[in-house]
This record gives C-alpha cells, structure tokens and sequence, in this order.
C-alpha cells in the first residue's frame, strides 16, 4: 500500500511510512490535541514551516498565504 503523505518528518513514528495503519494514527492524535495535520499545511505551501499546527495558525498560515 502506497501513502500520499506529505510529511516530511519521517522520524516520527505515526508517519505512514513506519507502520501499517495509513493517517489514522496522526490524525487521532492531531484531534486529540486540537491540531491540524501538517499535510493540510504542506497542501497550501511547504516553502515554510507554519507557527503553530492549531486550528487558529492554519488559518492564519491560509491567510498568508493565500490572502
């Protein structure tokens, strides 16, 4: 099975790429602490890394760049 992740920390042990279980594990955990996923931030722009991973930085890393 392939994955389309964009992350590019691949040292953290929920990226695909370490396990069998595609997003699952990152997104329960971005939910669990209120997060966005940053293949949602890679999706806008990965020129530059985002502030925060909050629902309020993704929107103002939107903004930014897309405003």
């Amino acid at each position: 099975m392939s994955h389309f992740c964009t992350c590019a920390d691949r040292a953290c042990p929920l990226n695909p790429a370490n396990h069998e279980k595609g997003c699952d594990l990152c997104i329960q955990k971005c939910l669990q602490l209120g997060e966005i996923p940053s293949c949602f931030f890679n999706a806008v722009t990965t020129a530059e890394r985002p502030e925060a991973y909050t629902y309020q930085g993704f929107a103002k890393f939107v903004e930014k760049h897309r405003g």
